[in-house]
């Protein structure tokens, strides 16, 4: 078993902080805040230019946190953006690196094909993805070749959305998942109990480890702002009003406090929590930290 696999099997439930590479070439900043806080997370979870939204190369920033980090990765690979010639590549890349996940999704649908030129790919599908890791984690490049040294295997996962309205629809796609050869699934941010139960047993019942989305809001607007424009969350939003007309400083204190009596409440159902950064680390680390603390006084 897989460093990564093992800490999602321990009893209590890893701590994974979800952030995005940064939007240029300067990394100091955000390698530094990680770093002060990776001896409490269990690994990083790096977006694939989310929301079509231009980013560094997640293999690349990956690489830096590997070389200034103890942590485990996992690295999103959206099938939006490139061809299965250039996913192969990135893959035997982060095997290379030590890569411990792949996170295999289809990627947000970009806004305007037209924008900056960009055109979606989908050359392959999540499930296509998830064949060509189980190639290349038995050395088969597909290619009529096999790998001359073994690279370290790459741990399949994919995404999930416990708060989508047509749900059987949802746990349908996540059995043919499973069925894939994913291992584990990273899923939306949930923002009450009751909308994680079923999911979270279907996805038990398929063998696979559930890492439970966690989003701290940190502002009125940004709650605003996933009404408006996550159409994933729709199903969420009366519990994004509490935060309509709170100032800042409470909502940041209201959101870790509506977040840990979420992950008290899930800790025993759940593998891990996916605690997402919504636009900067701060808050996420926060509520790590918060949750560190809490789970160690009450042991």
């Amino acid at each position: 078993m897989s460093a990564l696999l093992d800490r999602l099997a321990a009893h209590a439930p890893a701590i994974w902080l979800e952030t995005a590479p940064p939007r240029g070439v300067a990394v100091e900043s955000l390698l530094g805040r990680l770093a002060a806080a990776s001896g409490q997370l269990d690994a990083i979870n790096l977006v694939d230019n989310a929301l079509g939204r231009v980013k560094m190369s997640g293999l690349a920033f990956a690489a830096m946190l590997k070389a200034r980090m103890d942590v485990a990765v996992a690295l999103n690979f959206s099938c939006r953006d490139r061809n299965r010639f250039a996913l192969k590549a990135d893959l035997l890349g982060a095997g290379a690196l030590g890569i411990e996940g792949v996170v295999a999704l289809r990627g947000d649908k970009l806004a305007d094909d037209s924008a900056m030129g960009a055109k979606q790919v989908h050359d392959l599908d999540p499930f296509g993805l998830l064949s060509l890791i189980a190639d290349l984690n038995r050395g088969d490049t597909g290619e009529g070749r096999r790998l001359l040294k073994t690279l370290p295997r790459l741990v399949p996962g994919v995404v999930g959305n416990p708060n989508r309205k047509a749900l059987d629809r949802e746990l349908e796609l996540l059995d043919r998942k499973a069925a894939a050869g994913a291992r584990f699934v990273v899923t939306q941010p949930v923002f009450a109990p009751e909308a994680a139960y079923r999911f979270v047993a279907r996805a038990r019942a398929a063998g696979l480890y559930v890492v439970l989305g966690v989003l701290p809001i940190k502002r009125p607007s940004m709650a605003e702002y996933l009404k408006k424009q996550i159409q994933d969350l729709r199903e969420a939003h009366r519990h994004l009003d509490h935060y309509e007309g709170l100032s800042e400083e409470d909502a940041r204190r209201s959101s870790i406090e509506r977040n840990i009596a979420l992950m008290r409440a899930l800790a025993g159902e759940v593998a891990g929590f996916n605690i997402m950064s919504g636009g900067g680390p701060s808050l996420a680390i926060e509520l790590a930290l918060e949750w560190r603390r809490q789970t160690r006084a009450a042991e």
